[in-house]
């Protein structure tokens, strides 16, 4: 399925948690069903306007851009907030990008 996005460059290898969060939130905000737009952690899908078709191409692209296996279906669909996106994300890329103390 062709994907209607502008994400940036892959890279994963040496991915820090804070980049790993702003990489997700500019993949979301550029899925925005309407449009382009920045968008937070504590944003609901939902509330962006992504319904479960529009969450699993979300799921798609974020395997693109973070060179992730294939996103389990119904982890994808779990998904409730752009957090929710980050945390899944940090899990799949693996330890080496788990969030560090605040």
């Amino acid at each position: 399925m062709a994907q209607n996005t502008e994400i940036g460059e892959n890279t994963t290898s040496s991915t820090s948690s804070p980049d790993i969060g702003a990489r997700v939130r500019d993949v979301v905000g550029s899925l925005v069903p309407g449009g382009r737009r920045e968008v937070e952690t504590g944003d609901q899908l939902t509330d962006l306007g992504f319904d479960s078709l529009g969450t699993l191409e979300l799921a798609m692209a974020l395997e693109t851009e973070f060179d992730l296996g294939e996103v389990p279906e119904g982890q994808a669909v779990e998904m409730a907030t752009v957090g929710d996106i980050e945390k899944l994300v940090s899990s799949l890329i693996g330890p080496t990008a788990a969030p560090g103390p605040q």
